[in-house]
């Protein structure tokens, strides 16, 4: 934050002399100078008002402090919860929680490369029992997921801006329950460092930060192969936030610029199931594992795949 705070400083420094220099070049008894001096000071004036303002505005988003009081709980280590949250952390949270996709969820990817620009250090932690986690308590864990906020209530870049806020209680109770039951794995990552560039994008609306919070209690609908679970499902593992609000086509900047997933009305059931377990549409086309994580929503069943379908075919 330190080093935002200065970079902000020296952009709204920069600003002012801009704009002194400007209106001293509108003073010139020199045609050339003057004319000139205010148009090339206007245009980087403005330039350095818009980041001024927009860095800013993401400060405030990125550092001001964030989620509610922290629950007193302490989740049951069940054989069913365990294996709940193994489920669902395979099939959603290794997708940023691991290098390899794969379960346990050590850490260690720089999100800043997947997107292709100069972010800053923003590495998923090691969730495991060797990981930070070890110190948090069942309810300091349930917060970071639902509200998107670290211990001590400062704002997790990544994690709020990330649709598994949806997740119900139980189902969250659940990824805790496996996050603890996990083998440790020794892997210390860097603790997360927004450049300045992530502060002013996020000024300026170009990061999937969600506004708001997720409501306090969130209760899924039953498990099966109904459009209501499928809704729950599309929900919680945020498909909009690459295809767009209405699943109609989105994304860009830095999240993959996804298609509309109405095309999907078209798909057989069958068609669309296999597309996810093998990365295939059924018009042959592969999808790059990298913009759209098939390998591990291909672990989801074959109900939960059909509740998704339902849903997306529900769609007008």
């Amino acid at each position: 934050m330190l080093t935002n705070s200065l970079i902000f400083l020296i952009v709204v420094a920069l600003t002012l002399t801009v704009v002194w220099l400007t209106l001293r070049a509108r003073r010139s008894s020199s045609r050339v100078t003057k004319w000139v001096g205010v148009a090339a000071g206007s245009i980087v004036g403005l330039i350095l008002v818009v980041v001024s303002g927009a860095s800013s505005r993401g400060l405030v988003m990125l550092y001001a402090p964030r989620g509610r009081a922290v629950r007193d709980m302490k989740v049951e280590m069940s054989t069913e919860r365990v294996a709940r949250g193994q489920h669902i952390a395979g099939m959603w949270c290794a997708n940023c929680h691991t290098l390899n996709g794969e379960l346990p969820l050590s850490g260690g990817k720089n999100l800043s490369d997947e997107a292709g620009m100069p972010l800053g250090d923003l590495y998923t932690i090691n969730l495991t029992p060797a990981g930070p986690l070890s110190t948090w308590t069942d309810g300091e864990v349930f917060r970071a997921v639902r509200d998107g906020a670290d211990r001590s209530g400062r704002r997790l870049p990544v994690m709020s801006a990330q649709r598994v806020r949806n997740l119900s209680d139980e189902d969250l109770m659940s990824v805790i329950a496996y996050l603890r039951s996990q083998p440790p794995v020794q892997n210390e990552t860097p603790p997360p460092a927004p450049s300045f560039l992530t502060v002013a994008l996020a000024g300026l609306n170009m990061l999937p930060l969600l506004p708001g919070m997720a409501p306090d209690t969130i209760v899924a609908p039953p498990a099966g192969p109904t459009l209501a679970y499928g809704e729950y499902m599309v929900r919680w593992m945020g498909c909009e936030e690459c295809h767009g609000a209405n699943l109609n086509g989105g994304g860009g900047g830095v999240v993959p610029k996804a298609p509309t997933l109405r095309s999907v009305k078209g798909w057989s059931r069958d068609g669309f199931i296999q597309t996810i377990r093998t990365g295939t549409t059924p018009f042959g086309k592969k999808l790059d594992p990298t913009m759209m994580p098939w390998k591990n929503l291909g672990k989801a069943t074959d109900d939960e795949l059909t509740a998704i379908y339902t849903y997306l075919t529900s769609l007008n």
